[in-house]
């Protein structure tokens, strides 16, 4: 029988995946699988099992949130042979699911890591950790990480929407050196993100129909500073309008990209706190690992 690794975390999102684990089981056992089921133990330890066994599997599927499946994704990094990687979302904003096309349904998502579609996908680098989706810095990131997780499991998005409106008030200024191939500027900066998902926080992204997760491209977005609430409002404007001619915010594709701060900035990588750094650079794994999706 073909072996498959179910990499479970109890604690993301409502806790319903504890809940539905036994169908989602069956339908691994029904699709041909002999099922081993491993619950995380704390942080770091979906990395861990994912680089000690996957070499034993055939398929290997994360049940947990974005952060969850970012650390799964890290330890098959560092392998040589790398099985398909199916996912089952149970997290609160599960923005990669979006993009690949998974129900949030465990059962029905369970379905598709059984039998779905083999879809290689890009895989980032942010010096040396890897990144699943999205690497960010600057206003609102620190609300995916600060958020309680007990606000998350009753409250959903809104807490984030919550968390969000508190550091509404201290919003920093970056003073950030930006290069690439494709863009190159020394200026002040509240918010960057380079990203590889039509959704980033539950949000649309700006040209949702032009990503792709397997073009060897990341989508970066670089916002200014507004002076008072009536900027602010028009930035919110250009953003929600997708306006890319925009002159408060830039916008372009890449594939590598160096950030020089003055001073240390905080890093988001896929919802998780991703350090405090001067510099930073960014390198796109072209389908580096692939993934069951949905059609």
């Amino acid at each position: 029988m073909k072996k498959l690794l179910l990499i479970i975390n109890p604690h993301a999102g409502r806790g319903e995946i504890a809940a539905k684990a036994v169908e989602c089981i069956n339908i691994f056992q029904q699709a041909g699988y002999d099922v081993t089921v491993y619950v995380t133990q704390g942080s770091q330890d979906a990395t861990r099992v994912a680089s000690e066994r996957s070499k034993e599997f055939d398929r290997i599927v994360c049940a947990g949130g974005d952060g969850t499946l970012n650390e799964v994704v890290t330890g098959l990094m560092q392998c040589d042979m790398r099985p398909p990687l199916g996912y089952i979302p149970a997290g609160t904003t599960n923005d990669f699911a979006t993009s690949i096309n998974l129900p949030k349904a465990p059962v029905e998502a369970a379905q598709i890591a059984a039998d779905g579609v083999l879809h290689a996908l890009d895989i980032g680098k942010f010096n040396d950790r890897y990144f699943n989706y999205i690497a960010a810095f600057g206003a609102f990131t620190e609300v995916s990480y600060a958020t309680p997780q007990q606000s998350k499991n009753i409250f959903g998005r809104a807490a984030y929407i919550m968390e969000g409106v508190k550091s509404l008030a201290n919003i920093k200024t970056h003073h950030i050196k930006i290069k690439s191939d494709e863009f190159a500027e020394e200026d002040d900066f509240i918010y960057g993100m380079v990203s590889n998902s039509v959704s980033v926080g539950g949000f649309k992204a700006i040209t949702p129909g032009e990503v792709r997760l397997d073009d060897g491209l990341y989508e970066v977005l670089l916002v200014y500073p507004f002076e008072n609430p009536m900027e602010l409002q028009w930035l919110v404007n250009d953003l929600l309008t997708h306006n890319q001619e925009s002159t408060r915010f830039a916008y372009f594709h890449t594939s590598h990209i160096a950030f020089d701060a003055e001073n240390e900035v905080p890093w988001t990588l896929d919802g998780e706190f991703g350090g405090a750094n001067r510099q930073a650079e960014i390198h796109n794994y072209s389908q580096a690992i692939t993934f069951v999706t949905g059609e």
